[in-house]
């Protein structure tokens, strides 16, 4: 982040002090893999990284052996949407215990409106991958359409959202499609039998939001955090919490915790993840609005007293150029509290049409309480072997390297994997 590094100091008495500074060295970008990926990462063991594929596949890419080797792509499953299995998998699928993976699909299924899968590992290295579908979306007051993938409470049980549906197919509401739903998948007693749906909270259009598109996220309290791209009181977003009811069975209750407006620089339609701080906050993107009405990094920062409102603060508004525009994807956050992103449009590089390539930035927090954050972008996609149009949330390794997606160019015209090391 071009911060000056004092390298060496040396005084000796009577004699004048001197020293040297030096640039931190630039981040530096590795295309991992080419072929075809789109959605976020997570890691397994061993240091392998599975996403999905826009060819509908399920991959794992497994680190060379010795630093600066090829990593290896193995595809571990195939969509194909037939005799009831999935198509076009949301999102990245997460880790369970054991090793298997979970996630949805946003097509196929029994009535073709979507899917929640299980990928068991093989029972030895090398083996099959075995896809069982836990359940299929129906299209009535159970949801269609999941358009990003689950997350597991401490029970086992997944959680997630469904785009559209939830009103039982009667025409009112969003088109007569239904406004999306919250929805829980409990594992059942015996191993091989079969996964419950239960429909925590239907969304109505209004000013409880509508179009949940983003994965959810679990609070230390059982709570679940999400974000509506449309919908809430001025039908530009929201971003809701759902508190679980006192006894088991009971009725789950949505607050709305943020409204956006677009306007006084307000974003518009939150579209992506959120990540939980340290102190409680919660943090995100929205895809529009702001300064210059292409896209906000947001704050929102708990009440001090129960029951009281949440206080939005909106962190950076992109401008376009050089900064990037377009944040399709989330934020994550580091332990110093730095904020990492992608933008799916600008940057520096003028080597793509119309919108040019996107960048990699990083928010830094400011030194003092209320003061402001500092947007520094790490990279700019340059349409060539490092991939072009970032649409994903990052993700963060041991070490601190940044790794993601891109969605067009690389090597193979299809997208890209890629490690930054900050």
């Amino acid at each position: 982040m071009r911060a000056l590094q004092l390298l060496a100091l040396t005084a000796a008495l009577g004699a004048p002090v001197s020293f040297s500074i030096a640039q931190e060295p630039r981040p530096s970008l590795t295309t991992l893999y080419s072929g075809g990926s789109y959605g976020s990462l997570i890691f397994g063991e061993y240091g392998a990284i599975y996403g999905t594929g826009e060819a509908g596949t399920v991959f794992q890419l497994t680190p060379p052996a010795s630093p600066g080797g090829t990593w290896t792509e193995t595809v571990i499953y195939q969509f194909m949407g037939e005799n009831g299995d999935g198509l076009y998998p949301s999102g990245c699928p997460v880790r369970g215990q054991g090793g298997a993976l979970y996630g949805t699909t946003q097509e196929g299924g029994t009535a073709n409106l979507g899917t929640v899968y299980e990928l068991a590992p093989p029972a030895s290295p090398g083996g099959t991958w075995t896809e069982s579908v836990l359940y299929s979306f129906m299209g009535g007051s159970d949801g269609s359409y999941p358009y990003t993938s689950v997350v597991i409470g401490t029970t086992g049980a997944l959680y997630g959202t469904t785009f559209v549906g939830g009103d039982g197919g009667t025409p009112v509401g969003c088109y007569g499609l239904g406004c999306g739903t919250v929805f829980e998948l409990t594992p059942p007693v015996s191993p091989g039998g079969t996964w419950t749906e239960t429909v925590l909270y239907i969304f109505s259009g209004g000013s409880d939001g509508s179009g949940p598109s983003a994965s959810l996220v679990i609070g230390p309290r059982g709570q679940l955090y999400g974000t509506t791209e449309y919908g809430g009181a001025s039908s530009d977003g929201a971003v809701f919490e759902l508190t679980p009811p006192a006894s088991p069975g009971g009725t789950w209750t949505e607050t709305v915790l943020h409204a956006f407006t677009g306007q006084n620089g307000d974003g518009i339609n939150p579209s992506a993840d959120l990540v939980i701080g340290n102190n409680g906050a919660l943090y995100g993107t929205t895809l529009n609005g702001g300064t210059s009405g292409v896209g906000t990094v947001f704050e929102l920062t708990p009440p001090v007293s129960p029951g009281d409102a949440w206080a939005e603060t909106v962190l950076y508004s992109f401008v376009g150029g050089s900064g990037g525009s377009g944040p399709m994807g989330g934020v994550v956050m580091n332990q110093a509290g730095v904020l990492y992103g992608t933008t799916l449009n600008f940057g520096a590089s003028k080597s793509c049409p119309g919108l040019d390539c996107g960048t990699v930035y990083a928010l830094q927090p400011p030194a003092s309480p209320g003061g402001a954050w500092t947007e520094f972008v790490l990279h700019n996609f340059a349409g060539g072997s490092d991939g072009a149009g970032p649409q994903a949330s990052l993700v963060i390794g041991k070490s601190g390297a940044l790794y993601g997606t891109t969605t067009v160019d690389g090597p193979a015209h299809a997208g890209t994997v890629f490690e930054l090391t900050p």
